[in-house]
């Protein structure tokens, strides 16, 4: 079961896995070192005694194999770009699934690895562990997202849809009963795993909250203006175009207010068409190229405000973004869409609250933290109070300890 309440926290001591295969293969379609949730959990592997290879997409300039702390990275011969019709999504994921198969064979056939841990998307990039399961492995499925909604949510009412949906919630459960153990980001994902007939024991959350030792000190600046930041991934759904839209709405009562934007995405391009159509270009900034993550949380610590613009659409029920858990650990107040699970993790004296999707109750939201810069501040205090039980010791300590019964169940079966 994944009863977060109930689960022994202790991290397993390396000691305790002296005697088992300590080998892990992480397979993520995209770039590494990336995304910080595959990064978090390697370094706990790492951490724990094992030997870390991960197998990723690789993107121009980078080397195809290459050691980063302490992690052997092997990159494959697809690009990872966001973005584009279903079918150069299909293609993408089928052409690296098939790429990781086979080397994961190889690799499998000379590490003897303990682990094979994959993460989705696609969740037929399981099939890469099917051979190395026949020798021996065991298998983790890491559901950052529910494939299904995440179809739905860019494709509904397109022609072949429905069978679309049919088909991906097939391979998800095919894919959760092919894993030895199955780890998602929260409880709601758990909840709705469960109603759609994954077992509740297969169950681990491993929330996408902070490794606090990577993130710069909190800083309070006397900057002039009113800097207003987004992070991460922009897509249509993330709601970027929202935002440029509040901060003209409000630039009038809040003359100082800007825009910083860290992030690559497909929606880039038409968040920044609507800046210079709404007049703001010279108030919202992009980056034009790749920051490290670190670099990006030390220009976002001296932030007014962060929001989370989530649409409410059918996947942004369940989100729950990791950049919302950055800024708490920042100390920078947030302004986020009013949606369930959020507002599950969070309440209104901690959080600032807007209804999604509603650009005026965005602006609304900005100019009030604006101009009450002492009751935001307070919101901001009260987040981080309730982040600790979040923190990511925590969930560090969840998947080291399913790594160390995954691992013993691939000993007993291998005496």
């Amino acid at each position: 079961m994944w009863d977060q309440g109930k689960a022994d926290l202790r991290v397993p001591r390396k000691t305790e896995l002296r005697r088992t295969q300590r080998t892990l293969c992480m397979v993520v379609h995209g770039p590494y070192p990336l995304d910080p949730r595959v990064v978090r959990e390697a370094r706990v592997a790492l951490g724990q005694g094992y030997e870390v290879d991960v197998v990723a997409t690789r993107q121009p300039g980078e080397p195809a194999e290459e050691y980063v702390e302490g992690v052997r990275v092997i990159r494959l011969p697809v690009a990872h770009t966001m973005g584009g019709g279903a079918g150069r999504i299909i293609s993408e994921y089928a052409a690296f699934s098939l790429l990781a198969s086979a080397r994961l064979v190889r690799l499998a056939l000379d590490r003897r690895y303990a682990i094979v841990h994959v993460h989705n998307p696609p969740d037929f990039l399981v099939a890469a562990a099917l051979i190395p399961r026949l020798i021996g492995c065991r298998v983790i499925f890491d559901i950052h997202d529910l494939s299904p909604d995440m179809f739905n949510m860019r494709f509904e009412g397109r022609r072949g849809a429905d069978v679309a949906d049919r088909l991906l919630k097939g391979l998800e459960r095919w894919a959760t009963r092919i894993a030895d153990g199955v780890i998602t980001v929260h409880d709601g994902y758990a909840r709705e795993l469960v109603r759609r007939g994954v077992p509740a024991e297969k169950l681990t959350v491993v929330m996408n909250s902070v490794d606090e030792q990577r993130l710069p000190s909190p800083v309070r600046t006397s900057n002039r203006g009113f800097r207003v930041v987004y992070h991460g991934t922009v897509t249509p759904q993330y709601g970027l175009e929202l935002v440029v839209e509040a901060v003209a709405r409000v630039s009038s009562r809040v003359p100082e207010i800007q825009l910083d934007v860290y992030g690559t995405g497909d929606a880039v391009a038409a968040a920044r068409d609507r800046s210079a159509a709404l007049g703001v270009a010279d108030r919202v900034h992009f980056t034009d190229r790749y920051l490290p993550h670190a670099e990006v949380l030390d220009r976002v610590r001296s932030a007014d405000v962060g929001v989370i613009p989530n649409l409410p659409t059918q996947l942004n029920r369940f989100a729950l973004s990791s950049k919302l858990f950055e800024y708490v650990a920042l100390g920078v107040p947030v302004v986020s869409s009013d949606l369930p699970t959020i507002r599950e993790h969070f309440a209104d004296d901690e959080l600032r609250f807007f209804r999604a999707g509603d650009g005026d109750a965005l602006a609304e939201a900005l100019f009030d933290v604006a101009s009450n810069a002492t009751a935001a501040r307070a919101r901001a205090q009260k987040a981080l109070q309730r982040y600790e039980a979040y923190r990511w010791p925590r969930n560090a300590a969840r998947y080291a300890q399913l790594l160390n019964r995954v691992t013993s169940q691939t000993r007993r079966r291998n005496v």
